[in-house]
């Protein structure tokens, strides 16, 4: 793991605070295994850190898909 992974800094700006950083990861979280999927803090972190509204992205495409 590099050391900028080991940080929020790359977060902060997308979140107004830590509470809503980890907030937000632990719906996701939630998600994730709601959906029988495997849940990894540092994967979680990537796919926000790549796309930070993935979770309203996936339930769009859940609906979209019903």
């Amino acid at each position: 793991m590099s050391k900028d992974l080991l940080t929020n800094e790359s977060l902060k700006a997308l979140f107004k605070n830590n509470f809503d950083l980890a907030n937000y990861v632990m719906r996701l979280a939630r998600y994730y295994v709601a959906s029988g999927r495997e849940v990894n803090i540092d994967h979680l972190l990537d796919e926000v850190r790549k796309n930070p509204k993935i979770l309203e992205t996936l339930k769009e495409l859940d609906q979209i898909n019903e």
